[in-house]
C-alpha cells in the first residue's frame, strides 16, 4: 500500500499587548539600507550545499544552526557553523529528512526534527527523504513526512535522544525562553495543530484545536507568555499570522492581507516580529516587520527573487535570513546588522 503524504502548499514563490490587525504598510525610498547594513552571505554552494536555509543563532551568537541539502542528495540535513565562517559540521544522522533545528537557551543542547527512524527507510539510504519545502512548478511544497520526530542532542550532534516517537509528523519545534518547554506542530489527530511539552518530551499539552487547517511554525515570545505561528484558517494554503497565549487562550489574528504570510519570528523587544510575505506577488517573497500594538508593517528586504525565514539575534542587532540574492540564485544564508525603524518602535 502506498504511503500517505500530507502537504501544505505555499503559493510562490512579552508582556500583555493590544493587537491591531489593520496593518499600515510603510515603504522607504532607500530600500534595505535603512534597516539592513553590512549584508553578508554565510553559506555557499562551494561548501557542498545545493541550498541552505532556516538558520537560528546560538545564544552567544557565535554559531548558527541550519538545514542544507548536500550536493548530489535530495533532502535536508542539519549543520552547525561558526558565524565568522569555517567548515559547517553535520550534526544530524545523514539519513531521512531533517528540518527545524534550534538551540536551547543555555546553548548546551539542540533540537531538530528528523525521519531517520522511519522503519521504511532502506538501511543503505543516505539523506533520502523530503525537504521542508521545495520548488514545485508555481508552488512551494511543505511535506509532512511520516515518522518525523523531534530529537535532542549536544551541539556537536552527540548524545542524540528522541523526544517524540511514532509515525506522525512532529516538527517545527522551538524552546521556550527558559528552556523548560518545547512548542511544536503535530498531526496526530489528523489535523496539524500546535502542542507544547517539557524539554524532556513529557507532559504534552495541545495548544490549538482546529480541524481541516494547518497550524505551524510556532515560536515563544521573549517573555514566554505568547506563541506566534502561521495558519491557513481562512483559505487553504493562504497563511496568516496568529498569536496565542501558551496555555491556548486569547488567540488573535495579526495579519489579514490576502497574501501568504509565514515564518514569523519575534524581535527581543517583544512587540515586534518579522515574517515572510507574498504581498508583492507569489514569485517574490519579501521580509516585513510588524508592530503588534499598532499594526504598522515595515518592509525590510527588496529583492526580485526570494527573501524569507527571518530570525533576530538575542540582542536584536542582527538579522539572519534565507535568500536567493546571491550570484548563483540558490537559497543560501545571509546576515546583516539590523536597525529598528522608528515607525516600529
Amino acid at each position: 500500500m502506498g504511503r500517505l503524504t500530507f502537504k501544505v502548499f505555499i503559493f510562490i514563490f512579552l508582556s500583555t499587548f493590544t493587537l491591531n490587525t489593520h496593518a499600515e504598510i510603510i515603504y522607504d525610498s532607500n530600500p534595505e539600507a535603512v534597516t539592513l547594513r553590512n549584508v553578508k552571505q554565510l553559506t555557499f554552494p562551494s561548501m557542498g550545499f545545493e541550498k541552505a536555509g532556516e538558520a537560528y543563532f546560538s545564544p552567544d551568537m557565535q554559531y548558527v544552526i541550519f538545514q542544507a541539502v548536500p550536493n548530489g542528495q535530495k533532502h535536508y540535513q542539519i549543520y552547525v557553523m561558526n558565524i565568522e565562517g569555517g567548515i559547517p559540521r553535520m550534526v544530524s544522522t545523514g539519513r531521512g529528512a531533517c528540518t527545524c533545528a534550534y538551540f536551547r537557551p543555555d546553548g548546551k543542547k539542540i533540537i531538530f526534527a528528523s525521519s531517520h527512524s522511519d522503519p521504511m527507510l532502506l538501511e543503505e539510504e543516505k539523506v533520502q527523504a523530503v525537504p521542508g519545502y521545495k520548488r514545485d512548478g508555481k508552488q512551494y511544497v511543505w511535506e509532512f513526512t511520516p515518522y518525523m520526530n523531534i530529537y535532542e542532542a549536544n551541539p556537536d550532534g552527540s548524545d542524540l535522544t528522541a523526544l517524540t516517537t511514532g509515525p506522525e509528523y512532529h516538527a517545527e519545534c522551538a524552546y521556550s525562553p527558559d528552556g523548560s518547554r518545547i512548542v511544536f506542530a503535530c498531526n496526530k489527530t489528523g489535523s496539524m495543530n500546535l502542542y507544547t511539552m517539557k524539554s524532556d518530551g513529557t507532559d504534552i499539552q495541545q495548544v490549538t484545536h482546529t480541524t481541516n487547517s494547518y497550524n505551524g511554525g510556532p515560536f515563544y515570545s521573549p517573555d514566554g507568555q505568547y506563541i506566534i505561528f502561521r495558519a491557513d484558517r481562512e483559505k487553504p494554503h493562504y497563511l496568516q499570522i496568529y498569536t496565542i497565549m501558551s496555555d491556548g487562550t486569547n488567540e488573535q489574528q495579526v495579519t489579514n492581507n490576502g497574501a501568504v504570510n509565514w515564518a514569523p519570528y519575534w524581535h527581543p523587544i517583544g512587540n515586534v516580529f518579522a515574517f515572510t510575505t507574498s504581498i508583492h506577488g507569489h514569485f517574490q517573497y519579501e521580509i516585513y516587520a510588524q508592530n503588534l500594538s499598532t499594526g504598522v508593517q515595515y518592509r525590510l528586504t527588496y529583492n526580485p527573487t526570494f527573501d524569507g525565514l527571518p530570525v533576530f539575534s538575542n540582542d536584536g542587532f542582527k538579522l539572519l535570513w534565507t535568500s536567493k540574492r546571491g550570484p548563483d540564485k540558490t537559497c543560501q544564508l545571509f546576515i546583516a546588522d539590523f536597525f529598528m525603524p522608528l515607525e516600529l518602535k
